[in-house]
């Protein structure tokens, strides 16, 4: 089955408001299968009074999940948003491969998750669609499902927060094509033990955690007791189980034990090592880790107990049972461990000192624009925490997503992952300009305002709405630019150019879902910026330089009305995200709050003479050092040998 072009037709056979998003009937991550299968999801926002604010982030999706999430959005008030035909990311691990992204329809319904209650308007809005879509696809109201009742594990998911029994009972009242006999559609109870395919780190693995039965007085098996190592029988082998069942339990605590909390001092005294604020975060996420944890390790100690005592068949499996689940959940939360640990860990390392320059450098930036809002504000804690790792692209974690490797839970801090040849070259580090904005856009609460704003003026300078699509998608990557060079000036464009200068088919290639903007247009959109702060001759230098190397666009995957409408787009997206006053700023511009004019140019180049000498550079912001650097290499003040280790000592005197 191709894309589900016909969503858009479907939707319109109920009642309701219908909206199509631009681009979505080619929006997808590939071709459907079929359709077995129709799950219902809410959006879980925090945002309780706009009508759809997570419509953004169903289009684009997140860091960590590509978009589209969904092929429909229901805001608050009815309205049917269609967003994708193609398969969207929105089931995730199924129980059943009939409900999986490529068989199923998703609907995101806008809603807390949290309200015991939803607006009669919306509901009635959902059963509709659902009515519509199933005799469509001649399904079985059956077939309308929730995610809380397909996602594996059970228990994995919880919504929607609605009773399905009774909304399937409303969809099927709705008439349509004949409802089927009632059908047992509720999840049944998992049974104590998961599943060994069951992957501890893609779910929440508390939830696997049953409620057994007490051992004592419990209905036993077929088979009868089976008599173990009794007192007195001297036959060879009989005292090997019951020391060995109390050894598995054993071990088990003492694994669980290990995994203690961090201490500050454990990682060296050096000014490197990782902040108090860090470890206390760290330390609070473990400990909510290891609660379900205790709960299991005691729950095999019991059931090692009870089988010692009366060693029949079932609770001699009850006892193995437990001791699978307990030692996959130790195993789950020591992967948590092991990852802090090699983080922290590094601090100690010959590394350790550039880690901690790239430290002040994040926290300087959060400082600047922290100081310059035109609301009182206290700056997050704790600050973004730089770590190294091999590989090309630096990339951002920001602070309270859900992370894969941390088990899906919420990160405690922003995560800045550099790569080491970055390192070594310090004045290709505008990176950490770039997903430090990132998470400012976070943490400023700008993630649904910017591409809001961005589609408001892309479109009131005339640009087709299919167009004006593209640059809502990049929004995240446009801001971390356009946030990087008024942080850093000019020394973040030719960083950047260092990055996204590379073959003309991979500089002027297209990614129909990308959420990077095209390199060939991404560094005009810097220019144009360059030039509005003060900076018009530069600006004109780099985009002459960067016309020589890629003369033409002609023979590019670009659209041509991408191409044709840039010269419109590029000044309307830079007024978009950095000039038009923002609530969540008190009513200012980003360029009312952060500051970048020639005059800081000129503190840069002195900085960067003193560098190559190996002196102090003076009171300058450490975001500052790497245009310091920068210029120093650019006018060969210096071996890059020598400019290298200066700035990486002069940050660390401070």
């Amino acid at each position: 089955m191709p894309y589900l072009t016909d969503l858009a037709a479907v939707a319109r056979k109920t009642s309701l408001d219908v909206i199509e998003v631009p681009g979505w009937e080619t929006r997808g991550r590939g071709e459907m299968s079929d359709v077995r299968a129709v799950v219902c999801h809410h959006t879980a926002t925090l945002n309780r009074t706009d009508d759809m604010p997570s419509l953004p982030t169903l289009i684009n999706g997140r860091s960590d999940l590509a978009g589209p999430l969904s092929h429909f959005g229901l805001s608050r008030s009815g309205k049917v948003y269609v967003v994708a035909a193609g398969r969207c990311n929105h089931a995730g691990t199924v129980q059943n491969p009939s409900w999986g992204n490529s068989h199923s329809i998703g609907i995101e319904a806008e809603a807390t998750g949290t309200d015991s209650t939803w607006p009669e308007i919306q509901m009635a809005a959902y059963a509709q669609l659902c009515r519509v879509l199933a005799d469509h696809y001649g399904l079985s109201v059956s077939a309308v499902l929730g995610h809380k009742e397909v996602a594996d594990p059970p228990g994995r998911k919880i919504d929607p927060n609605f009773d399905m029994t009774a909304f399937r009972l409303r969809v099927s009242a709705l008439g349509g094509a004949p409802a089927p006999a009632p059908v047992q559609t509720t999840v049944p109870t998992p049974p104590p033990v998961p599943s060994p395919a069951s992957t501890p780190g893609s779910a929440s693995w508390w939830s696997w955690v049953p409620s057994l039965p007490w051992f004592e007085g419990e209905t036993e098996g077929t088979g009868g007791a089976t008599p173990v190592a009794r007192r007195g029988d001297r036959r060879a082998g009989q005292d090997v189980l019951p020391l060995y069942l109390s050894g598995q339990a054993l071990n088990v605590r003492r694994h669980l034990d290990s995994l203690r909390d961090f201490r500050r001092d454990e990682f060296g005294s050096q000014p490197a090592r990782p902040s108090e604020g860090h470890v206390q975060a760290v330390n609070a996420l473990l400990a909510k880790l290891r609660r379900p944890l205790i709960t299991a390790v005691e729950r095999l100690e019991r059931a090692a107990d009870a089988a010692q005592t009366r060693p029949t068949e079932v609770r001699l499996s009850r006892a193995m049972s437990m001791k699978t689940q307990a030692h996959d959940l130790v195993r789950a939360t020591e992967r948590v461990w092991d990852f802090y640990f090699e983080l922290f860990g590094q601090r100690q390392s010959a590394f350790g000192e550039w880690l901690d320059a790239c430290d002040r450098i994040t926290l300087d930036c959060y400082q600047h624009v922290f100081m310059h809002l035109g609301v009182e504000r206290s700056i997050p804690a704790p600050p973004p925490f730089c770590y190294m790792r091999t590989g090309f692209s630096p990339a951002t974690f920001r602070r309270g997503i859900p992370l894969r490797r941390l088990g899906r839970q919420l990160n405690p801090f922003p995560l800045v992952q550099l790569p080491y040849h970055r390192m070594v070259n310090p004045w290709t580090m505008g990176a950490i300009l770039h997903e430090v904005s990132h998470n400012l856009q976070n943490e400023l609460q700008l993630e649904q305002a910017v591409p809001s704003s961005i589609g408001r003026h892309v479109r009131a300078a005339g640009v087709p709405a299919p167009v004006t699509a593209i640059w809502v998608r990049w929004n995240r990557e446009i801001f971390g630019d356009m946030v990087g060079c008024m942080l850093g000036g000019e020394a973040f464009i030719s960083s950047l150019m260092d990055v996204i200068g590379r073959s003309p088919a991979q500089s002027l290639g297209y990614s129909p879902h990308g959420v990077h903007p095209t390199p060939y247009l991404r560094l005009f959109l810097s220019c144009e910026l360059l030039r509005r702060m003060g900076f018009e001759e530069r600006a004109r230098e780099l985009r002459r330089a960067w016309t020589q190397l890629y003369p033409s666009p002609r023979g590019s995957s670009m659209p041509p009305q991408l191409l044709a409408t840039a010269d419109r787009a590029i000044p309307a997206v830079v007024d978009a995200v950095c000039y038009t006053p923002f609530p969540s700023l008190g009513g200012k511009a980003l360029r009312d709050v952060i500051f970048f004019e020639p005059r800081h140019q000129a503190m840069i180049e002195e900085a960067g003479r003193r560098l190559a000498k190996g002196i102090d550079p003076g009171v300058v912001p450490e975001r500052f050092m790497i245009g310091a650097v920068r210029s120093a290499l650019d006018r060969r003040l210096a071996e890059p040998d020598r400019l290298m280790r200066n700035f990486y000592v002069q940050l660390a005197r401070r």
